[in-house]
């Protein structure tokens, strides 16, 4: 995975809800996870054309409790079918580990980051190295990145690849008996 995203800043401010802002709240009792459904409701709560409008690699930034509220999952499965990456002062643990579950590109406690770029900046964050510039204002901050083990995790592609690579891998070592075959 190429951790350097280079694209279009969408600034938002503090206390985004991960069931209302970025995504319905229905698709959590729904357990809708696929992600051709969320792409067309990403901050669906704060701006129904946006699905429209962000392109790959464009980087979201916020303030404070960023995907703040219940920990479910769909708002960050929406960020990753539009392929987005994001940049926070904070976000709440559960959300935390949902993103990296997703496998969305972020880093957390950048404070002070809603202050480096406006909505439509030109922007190039190197996730891996903690590096954000705004390419409109020709500025640059140094974070912190992920560790390099949830780093791992995100370019694996988020949880679920990583119970399949981690299972396989235990099965090519003889660590784990195959999948049993239905009797047919």
């Amino acid at each position: 995975m190429d951790f350097v995203y280079q694209g279009k800043c969408w600034k938002f401010g503090d206390n985004l809800a991960v069931d209302a802002d970025l995504t319905k709240k229905e698709f959590a009792s729904q357990r809708e996870t696929r992600l051709e459904v969320l792409r067309d409701f990403v901050m669906c709560g704060v701006d129904p054309d946006f699905p429209k409008k962000a392109k790959p690699h464009d980087i979201v930034v916020a303030g404070r409790r960023f995907a703040q509220g219940n920990p479910h999952i769909q708002g960050l499965l929406g960020l990753k079918s539009l392929d987005l990456g994001f940049v926070c002062e904070s976000i709440p643990r559960g959300s935390y580990r949902n993103a990296i579950n997703a496998g969305v590109p972020f880093m957390t406690h950048c404070w002070g980051v809603p202050k480096e770029c406006e909505t439509g900046d030109d922007l190039r964050v190197n996730f891996a190295n903690g590096v954000f510039e705004n390419l409109t204002r020709k500025t640059r901050v140094q974070y912190k990145p992920l560790p390099p083990e949830l780093l791992e995790k995100v370019a694996i592609g988020g949880w679920e690849k990583a119970v399949a690579l981690r299972i396989a891998s235990m099965r090519a070592e003889g660590l784990m008996k195959p999948a049993a075959t239905p009797a047919g």
